[in-house]
């Protein structure tokens, strides 16, 4: 028995139903007879989250009916997994309307923003509550709060908005945790996308933030590795939903991932690789609906030099982003401009993706899903920056993102006959200075087909000539049709 840790981590959508926790079961047997502890880190079920974001947000109308409605699912599943769950229910009902009353007399943002983040995380509690005790009819299994494992750590955040709703903790071992649950059942679980807040109550570690919980909890506990299990086989060469052509991605390292994941790759968090990277943790990505699927793995090297090999591994479509124009007519020789933008977007609890510079603008890109961007606080910016300069902004902004080794001769093998660059207006092209990322700027009504004619010119055309299926797996249209 080699008693190290694996974690499991399962999404909303893969913690629903009976068939699913059915999977769930059977993978921890498997995982059990190979010597290992096990860690499960769940999601809320599919929509909780949401459903509980908009009780906060409707000011108590039609509140009553809406935390019966959100019971009521938990209800039915539990019936459907034979388990008596009165007291939980019960209890989350008296905790969902505490907090609810606690956000609408709530003094300032800073409280709000504390009781809504404890609101949210009831959904994580039910999921993994609910999953301890139907596991315990076969298993045994004991329930730990992932509070207890990880802290956020402290950041700039005059309204607290960030630090409670996408807050950031370190990746790392605790030997004294490893221990401790060590000492516990074989089988543990636990929340993913909490954690505790440094001056008290609970953090969540932004959407997508069960993944990074994941490695992170791995980290603690030195674990050999992390499996995502979700409902897509894995990570692919652009999003399958939009190019069904899209080819299965066999291997990445941390770095690829990394810049996928940070350019809309939407199937593993950034913060998520990011913490298994730092730890040397490999990720393996997975089908839960055909566990029998190789899926994606991520670790430091495969061990083969093809892995390592220059090209364009994946084409990705980074949505949801605003772009500031800011006209300043001698950028480059006025000391400290550049300091003072990015002091007041820095002040405001934003970060930024792409900036680049000219003699009269500054174009500035912001994730505005990552940094709880909305109208109001994007107007909010603008008028700061309005002080020293002259701001436009483009609030529905796409970044098609080319990823891989060797990026800066990609965009010569471009057919000569797409004439998609004279039609079309860019904001910015931007370059990593790593090599493995070229990120094109536009308005979100051309991102699609801009995405349609990297990924032919770039992938599929390469691929046909190259064969290198030690990188790349079967299409999204092979796997969907069994073949």
């Amino acid at each position: 028995m080699n008693d190290r840790w694996v974690v499991l981590k399962f999404g909303g959508t893969s913690v629903t139903g009976l068939k699913q926790w059915e999977s769930i079961a059977t993978l921890i047997r498997e995982r059990l007879d190979d010597g290992n502890r096990v860690l499960l880190v769940c999601s809320a079920l599919s929509g909780v989250t949401n459903a509980l974001l908009n009780m906060a947000a409707s000011a108590g109308v039609a509140r009553d009916s809406a935390v019966t409605a959100l019971l009521d699912r938990h209800r039915l599943l539990a019936r459907e997994l034979n388990i008596n769950v009165t007291g939980l229910l019960r209890q989350a009902d008296r905790e969902i309307s505490d907090l609810l009353d606690l956000i609408k007399v709530a003094p300032d943002q800073s409280a709000r923003y504390s009781a809504l983040a404890s609101l949210i995380s009831v959904g994580e509690w039910l999921s993994t509550r609910m999953g301890e005790f139907y596991l315990s009819l076969d298993l045994q299994v004991q329930w730990v709060d992932a509070r207890d494992a990880l802290t956020a750590e402290q950041e700039p955040d005059k309204s607290g908005k960030r630090s409670r709703l996408s807050a950031r903790c370190n990746s790392g071992p605790d030997n004294i945790l490893e221990r401790d649950w060590s000492a516990r059942a074989r089988v543990l679980i636990c929340q993913g996308y909490v954690a505790s807040h440094p001056f008290g109550g609970t953090a969540l570690l932004g959407r997508g933030g069960s993944d990074t919980s994941a490695a992170l909890l791995a980290s603690r506990l030195s674990a050999k590795h992390v499996e995502i299990w979700t409902d897509v086989p894995g990570l692919f060469s652009a999003d399958p939903r939009v190019i069904p052509s899209a080819r299965l991605l066999r291997y990445l390292n941390y770095d690829e991932a990394l810049e996928m994941a940070a350019s809309g790759a939407k199937v593993v968090h950034a913060r998520c690789i990011r913490a298994a990277a730092d730890a040397g943790i490999p990720i393996l990505v997975r089908d839960l609906t055909n566990r029998g699927n190789a899926g994606t793995t991520i670790c430091r090297g495969p061990g083969s030099t093809v892995h390592l090999s220059q090209g364009i591994r994946a084409v990705c479509c980074q949505s949801d982003m605003a772009v500031l124009l800011l006209q300043n007519l001698d950028t480059r020789e006025h000391i400290g401009f550049l300091a003072w933008v990015f002091t007041q977007i820095s002040e405001a609890g934003v970060s930024i993706d792409l900036v680049a510079t000219s003699e009269t603008t500054t174009t500035v890109a912001l994730d505005r899903i990552r940094n709880h961007l909305d109208e109001e606080m994007l107007k909010a910016l603008a008028d700061r920056l309005e002080d020293r300069c002259r701001v436009t902004v483009f609030s529905e902004c796409s970044a098609i993102n080319l990823v891989g080794r060797g990026v800066r001769t990609a965009l010569a093998d471009i057919d000569p006959g797409s004439e998609f660059f004279s039609k079309h207006a860019l904001l910015m092209l931007s370059q990593s200075a790593n090599d493995m990322c070229i990120s094109i700027l536009l308005h979100s009504q051309d991102a699609e087909a801009l995405l349609f004619t990297l990924h032919d010119n770039l992938i599929v055309t390469a691929l046909d000539e190259t064969r290198t299926n030690d990188i790349y797996g079967p299409s999204w249209n092979e796997i969907r049709d069994g073949q």
